[in-house]
């Protein structure tokens, strides 16, 4: 389980039961921390690298240091995510069917299958 406590000024401070580390959000500048949504915007792009990750190691092959760009557009009323832009940048050894393998199997994962369907992509791949 996850708890999270808020703290003065909107910010939270969330940790997993039985762990050491902790993830902290902020809503007003100045600040260090991601805000709620970016953390969404993380969440996502974690998700999808493990996708990927994972594909890769069954398939015998190397995508390590793949990076996954993620920028979420907030809108609508009520306010939430209504566009996503997402940069996957591959390694240069990958093919092009590769890393359109690659893109589609990051767009199976449990996190982009539980936001809204109306919620739309950009997908850049590199």
């Amino acid at each position: 389980m996850i708890t999270t406590t808020l703290a003065e000024n909107l910010q939270t401070v969330s940790v997993l039961d039985g762990k050491n580390g902790s993830v902290r959000t902020a809503y007003f500048d100045p600040r260090e921390d991601m805000q709620p949504g970016e953390v969404l915007a993380s969440a996502l792009g974690a998700c999808m690298l493990t996708m990927i990750g994972y594909a890769a190691q069954k398939r015998g092959e190397d995508v390590t240091g793949t990076t996954l760009s993620v920028a979420p557009q907030f809108g609508g009323t009520p306010r939430r995510v209504v566009s996503v832009e997402l940069i996957f940048t591959f390694k240069d050894n990958l093919s092009g069917e590769q890393k359109n393998f690659y893109t589609h199997i990051a767009q199976t994962c449990p996190v982009h299958n539980s936001l809204r369907e109306d919620v739309e992509y950009k997908i850049t791949v590199k």
